[in-house]
């Protein structure tokens, strides 16, 4: 049975898949779609119990990807692979009862220069792979404010530079989080809670009441600030 809590990643990545002519998961056990030759994020498989993880990397075909499992693997079972243990956290998107201060300009991505801007926090924190710019620009041409609205890129700058991103993807009446990041000597102004707070309120705007997101053990702490519960663990393989 497919992962209720995955479910909006998986829809996020048929859309980016229809838009950069990704392809989808053919083994049998695997959904999904590998989408860019650069960016692990774009790349994201959701396995069954029947699939094996050195299997689950193989349909990744020698890309960067996750692959969601659906169970943690023994450490026999795993080999040289890398997992991750992030954790599925979901919250209502009512506005808080106070806002947490911070230091910074929230905006949302519209121009090029704001893509520009978003993509250097984001890669630089993730290490992704300049060359994956052009495919973040078909992205946000198609889903953004431009296309059909149901992603938004959100930006904070400091004294005018680009300082922390975050993204929503609107879909079935959920607002799925990702691609929250700071810079390293950007954190602690309170960026991150204050990108959290400007998601909700889009949602909001939108009539969708619900959100969801993966979070990794040093996000947590955040996103519980911001009213978040934990609901599951979520095992993921990252490759390479």
């Amino acid at each position: 049975m497919a992962e209720p809590l995955l479910e909006n990643p998986r829809f996020l990545m048929e859309r980016v898949a229809k838009i950069l002519g990704g392809g989808a998961a053919k083994r049998a056990g695997l959904a999904g779609f590998v989408n860019s030759e650069f960016d692990r994020f774009l790349n994201q498989l959701f396995a069954s119990r029947s699939i094996t993880p050195r299997n689950a990397t193989a349909a990744l075909q020698g890309r960067p990807g996750f692959v969601w499992l659906a169970e943690k693997p023994s450490a026999e079972e795993l080999g040289p692979l890398r997992v991750l243990e992030m954790v599925a956290m979901t919250a209502t998107t009512a506005p808080p009862p106070r806002r947490r201060p911070h230091q910074g300009e929230i905006g949302e991505v519209r121009s090029r220069d704001d893509l520009d801007g978003w993509f250097a926090v984001y890669s630089g924190v993730f290490g992704s792979d300049p060359k994956g710019r052009d495919e973040w620009g078909q992205i946000h041409d198609a889903l953004g404010p431009a296309g059909d609205g149901s992603l938004l890129l959100l930006l904070a700058r400091v004294d005018g530079s680009p300082a922390a991103t975050g993204a929503v993807f609107f879909h079935d009446g959920l607002a799925g989080l990702y691609c929250f990041t700071t810079r390293k000597q950007m954190r602690g102004r309170g960026l991150a809670s204050a990108l959290v707070s400007a998601a909700h309120e889009a949602a909001r705007t939108k009539g969708i009441a619900r959100a969801v997101l993966q979070a990794t053990a040093s996000g947590r702490t955040v996103y519980v600030k911001a009213g978040y519960r934990e609901e599951k663990s979520l095992p993921v393989l990252v490759a390479p």
